[in-house]
């Protein structure tokens, strides 16, 4: 995969992640919170390290 591709696909993985948690736990689950965390570390590192050893 290419930069923008994933510049694309990474944002919107999290997306489903939340939502998915959403729908199976309920707004106030704690999942929610975990999924949310660990999503928002993924997509920082991916912006902040890994994007700049992937060719365009």
């Amino acid at each position: 995969m290419n930069r923008r591709t994933l510049d694309i696909a990474v944002p919107l993985i999290f997306a489903a992640a939340m939502a998915v948690a959403v729908m199976v736990v309920g707004a106030d689950g704690t999942a929610v919170r975990v999924v949310a965390v660990v999503g928002g570390m993924g997509i920082a590192l991916y912006y902040a390290a890994l994007r700049k050893n992937i060719s365009q």
